[in-house]
Order: C-alpha cells, then structure tokens, then sequence
C-alpha cells in the first residue's frame, strides 16, 4: 500500500507540469480567464458610456471610467496594454479570448432580455437620447470567412421625429485592411439619403448621420465590410448606434448625397 502512495505523488506532479506546459502565456501578460474577465467588464462599462452621453461625454470620463475597471481587478493600464500587444501578436490566443467575451456579453444580454420580458430592445429606442443598436455589440472579421459584413435596418416608429440624428460608433481592433462603411436613410417620397466611406487603422470611428428635417424618414440601415488579408482576425466592438433629436446649432449634412429615382 505504502509503495502505491509513493507512486502518486510524482504521478500528480507530472500532471501538473503538463498542465502548466499547456499555458504558454508569458508571466507578465494576463491569463486568458483574467483577459476575458477584464474585457468583459470593460465593454459593459463602455456599454453604460454610449447609453449616458452626455454625463460621460469627454474623454477624460471615458478615461476615469476604464481606470476604475482596472483598479477593480488589480491591473494597471501597463498590464492591459503589454497583455493587447502580446495577444495582438497572437492570433489564435487573441480570438479564442474575444470569442469568450462576446459569449459571456450575449448571454448576459439574454438573462436580461428573460428578465424583462423581452422589453430590453423596446426600452432602448424610447427617449431624446437613446441607443437603437438592434444587433451584437461585437463582429469578428477574418481571412476567408463567407459574410464579412455587420449589417442593421431600424423600420420607423412613434419614436421617430424628423431631423433626428443617428451616430453610429464602434472600436475597431487589430485591424489592418480598410473597413468600408454605408449607412443610409430611406424617405416616404421614395429619395433617399446616403453616406459612405473608409476607415483604417485601430480605435475608435464614429460616423454621424443627419436625418433631412423636411422628409419624413421610413427607415435607417447600413453595413460595415472588410476584406481580411491572410492570416488577419480583427474586431470591432463597443457598436452603438446612438439617436439624438434635431438641433439647429448641429445641423450638418455636407457628407450627406441624396438619391432621387428617376434622376442621374
């Protein structure tokens, strides 16, 4: 019996040096369960930025806010940014974190949707300034995937007024092809109004779309694509589409073109 028990012992630590060797993230970058914990509280915390604009408005809240993130798990902003650069640099690692953060982000969104009797969605468009995203709040984009495109289309409600202003914003990470975007609004004349365009590189993009004041809009909708070269896997998260009322001190549709059927 005596010779079993001595048996056990180096088996048990043979089990736990290959389980340490299946981790091969460096000391000083964060565990993938660390990543995905602090990601996940991170966009919720964004999440709460969007739906309160005005209170967080500038970037030195929207700074405090992450800072407060951090401090609540005990990193500093030196972990966070040497853990991205490493994860960044390790593809595989990088989604299969970020595929458990949109996990844990969607079935939070569905206990609250179960919670509340599917009035979540409902609740988000009442109001002078609200968030209508109606989709994931993340995307993935990667080399060869078959629908590389984050679409929406909002249908008019009581909610609407003319000369509404609609800001869609999103964070865009280790992405390295151009990201192309649309977004358009369809009247009851049959015209319709578009913007399009390009973005590049990482962080945020925001792209503002003024609804004319002298028609009447039906809907709202828009896609965002991108080509993923080889090897490439990019995100964009944090995705708001942000309703505000009609100001005559920010009323600007210069990037705005206007399509009238029937007319070159």
């Amino acid at each position: 019996m005596m010779r079993h028990r001595s048996l056990l012992v180096p088996a048990s630590l043979i089990l736990l040096g290959v389980a340490g060797a299946c981790d091969r993230t460096p000391d000083y970058v964060l565990k993938k369960k660390q990543m995905v914990d602090l990601l996940t509280d991170i966009h919720k915390a964004e999440g709460v930025v969007d739906l309160n604009r005005t209170r967080y408005g500038s970037d030195s809240m929207r700074k405090v806010m992450k800072q407060s993130v951090l401090l609540r798990h005990g990193v500093t902003q030196e972990q966070f940014d040497t853990s991205m650069v490493w994860y960044g640099h390790n593809i595989e690692k990088y989604i299969e974190v970020y595929d458990d953060v949109i996990a844990r982000l969607e079935s939070e969104v569905a206990e609250v949707d179960a919670d509340q009797g599917g009035a979540r969605v409902d609740m988000a468009v009442v109001g002078d300034s609200a968030d209508a995203w109606p989709e994931s709040r993340m995307h993935r984009y990667f080399y060869g995937q078959p629908d590389a495109m984050v679409r929406f289309n909002l249908r008019r409600d009581e909610n609407w007024e003319t000369g509404d202003i609609y800001t869609w914003r999103f964070y865009k990470s280790n992405m390295q092809s151009p990201l192309y975007y649309a977004i358009a609004a369809q009247y009851t004349d049959g015209t319709s109004d578009y913007m399009t365009g390009t973005t590049t590189g990482q962080g945020w993009s925001e792209i503002v779309m003024q609804i004319d004041t002298a028609r009447t809009a039906q809907n709202v909708y828009g896609f965002a694509t991108v080509s993923p070269a080889p090897g490439e896997a990019a995100y964009i998260d944090s995705i708001a589409l942000v309703r505000t009322r009609f100001s005559p001190d920010h009323y600007d549709r210069a990037s705005v073109r206007t399509y009238t059927p029937g007319r070159e």
